[in-house]
């Protein structure tokens, strides 16, 4: 007659491989690391034949155990495996010379007069440290009621087991540090807009109001005009960094590029206004980093805006080339020039274009006159593009 237990061993090694890879796949970036360490203990328990299951981690302190996940548990077990002093029955001996321990409940006393689950359903226990490149991250124990399948064969397997689920740790920690990274990446962006745009126009705004009261004390009604006049003019920028602000916000970066970024700005200027633009670009796209697309597309885009409201012209050219020392960005048209852009509110949106075209390190000049239209040119060295 056969062993049951013997043949148990048997179908558990023959599904041990399985059990493996469908291991691997719960390592799946969207996953929370609670789900991960959930579906990993579900799998090694139905493995090893085991009764319950638990992964601890270090606390922030790093002197104690918390625990992470588990199965099989009962409540009044949970209360007590929520947190472990570093020194507790073979998990300290585990941790202490990193290595897989197997033990009964006897070795740990006080489990096992403290919690029924220890007396009368849990015999044996085995625990193993979690590690990643030689860090220790916590701890993978098992609560068995018999002796484990597979016997020896099983060490080498919950070793593998225990890797994984440190690679599992890992990877959540390393993603957290990426998402605050990147909280962060966008909490300076926001700051930036906010500093290149509407800072400056409630700045000039303020300078004009203590001049304004100087014109007010006086009664100076020509130059008490004129403060209004470019208050007012104050607050209609500040209004406009404000709009730009929210829908930069709201819209990403176009994920198929610059160039339809571009082409989709045109096709929407094009349907506002009466002007005749026309788009060269290289055929290829350029090796550009997210930041430099961003910050060329809203230089751009403000160039063009401003030709579309105070250039009077009939026809507009943006044109992208390349050569050996960089990108160039030129934007032209016939307009009256940048005379409309001389007030200081208007110099302030060439100084946020500035601003923007140094923060990539490209460089913008512009070059106007008087009835014969505007050039602005963007250069981006190729050291600057291979540095992104």
């Amino acid at each position: 007659m056969t062993n049951p237990l013997c043949q148990d061993r048997e179908e558990t090694a023959l599904h041990a491989p399985e059990a493996l890879d469908k291991t691997v796949l719960l390592i799946e970036p969207d996953k929370t690391l609670e789900s991960l360490l959930d579906g990993f203990l579900e799998t090694i328990i139905r493995t090893t034949g085991a009764r319950a299951g638990a992964v601890r981690l270090f606390s922030i302190s790093g002197n104690s155990l918390i625990l992470g996940a588990s199965r099989g548990l009962a409540q009044d077990t949970l209360d007590l495996e929520s947190c472990r002093p570093l020194d507790c029955g073979i998990c300290g001996q585990s941790l202490k010379d990193g290595q897989l321990h197997h033990a009964s409940t006897n070795f740990c006393a006080k489990l096992h007069t403290s919690s029924p689950f220890f007396r009368e359903e849990c015999s044996q226990l085995i625990a193993l440290p979690l590690h990643y490149r030689g860090h220790q991250l916590g701890m993978f124990t098992l609560f068995l009621d018999k002796d484990p399948v597979m016997g020896e064969a099983l060490r080498p397997l919950l070793v593998l087991f225990a890797e994984m689920i440190g690679l599992a740790v890992e990877n959540s920690r390393l993603s957290q540090d990426n998402q605050r990274i990147k909280l962060m990446a966008e909490r300076q962006a926001i700051a930036n807009e906010i500093h290149d745009s509407l800072s400056q126009s409630l700045f000039y705004g303020r300078l004009r109001m203590s001049a304004l009261a100087e014109a007010l004390r006086t009664k100076d009604e020509a130059l008490t005009d004129q403060c209004l006049e470019d208050i007012g003019e104050a607050l209609d920028s500040g209004q406009k960094s404000v709009r730009e602000l929210i829908a930069h916000f709201r819209s990403p970066m176009d994920p198929l590029g610059l160039h339809h970024a571009l082409q989709m700005l045109l096709d929407g200027l094009k349907s506002r206004s009466s002007i005749i633009f026309e788009y060269q670009h290289p055929r290829c796209q350029q090796d550009l980093s997210l930041e430099q697309e961003m910050q060329i597309f809203h230089i751009l885009r403000e160039c063009l805006n401003n030709l579309v409201l105070h250039s009077q012209c009939t026809h507009a050219s943006v044109t992208i080339t390349e050569d050996t020392a960089g990108l160039t960005f030129e934007v032209t048209d016939n307009g009256v020039g940048l005379d409309s852009l001389q007030s200081p509110v208007g110099h302030y949106g060439l100084t946020i274009m500035q601003e923007r075209a140094r923060r990539i390190g490209a460089k913008i000049f512009f070059h106007s006159a008087q009835g014969v239209g505007t050039q602005v040119r963007l250069f981006l060295p190729r050291v600057a593009s291979l540095q992104e």
